[in-house]
């Protein structure tokens, strides 16, 4: 990881839009983490919205890294959910509905900023796992789905990591990129 992009995971903008593209497996552990841990240890709340893949290892590494994450849990200043429980949430028909999806990010923020005991001044930050298991089967999907997170962003007052694991693929189409204010690549 080059120092521009640590940087950019351990102070991100307020409501700064970050893609992480990858290939290497390893990195998204390490750029999830270094994001998590710089919130957690400033205080923050963090919301992690992780496949089923990455759950376990990145709470790991976070428990490697010192945390307490049953702790953190258990506090609601880390709230780590599964991506396609939460993705299964609000897509009908194969589209995320507005709505439902507000309804249930909305809520992820809330409770980690009310963990921070700062109240609205509680800073947030989330990292989100759900683009990058639909872009591959459906980019206008995806396309709603991070223009719905820009909103949130806006709304909450929030930095957002998105992921997108390239597969096989040169680099995220710009259409994709093109919704998010920073890259780590």
């Amino acid at each position: 990881m080059n120092a521009k992009a640590s940087a950019l995971l351990t102070d991100p903008h307020p409501c700064g839009h970050i893609v992480y593209p990858y290939a290497e497996e390893g990195l998204v552990g390490q750029a999830v983490c270094l994001y998590a841990s710089a919130g957690l240890r400033n205080g923050e709340g963090v919301v992690l919205i992780l496949t089923a893949a990455h759950y376990d290892s990145i709470l790991l590494r976070l428990t490697t890294e010192g945390f307490n994450v049953q702790e953190l849990q258990k506090s609601r200043r880390l709230n780590c959910v599964r991506a396609e429980d939460l993705l299964a949430d609000f897509m009908v028909d194969g589209v995320p509905d507005k709505k439902l999806f507000h309804a249930a990010v909305g809520k992820l923020i809330a409770r980690a900023r009310s963990a921070t005991g700062k109240g609205w001044l509680g800073l947030v930050r989330v990292f989100g796992e759900m683009v990058s298991l639909l872009w591959n089967r459906d980019l206008g999907a995806t396309v709603s789905l991070e223009e719905m997170w820009n909103e949130v962003i806006e709304k909450h007052r929030v930095p957002l990591l998105c992921t997108y694991e390239l597969n096989g693929h040169e680099n995220i189409p710009a259409g994709l990129r093109r919704l998010h204010t920073h890259s780590c690549d």
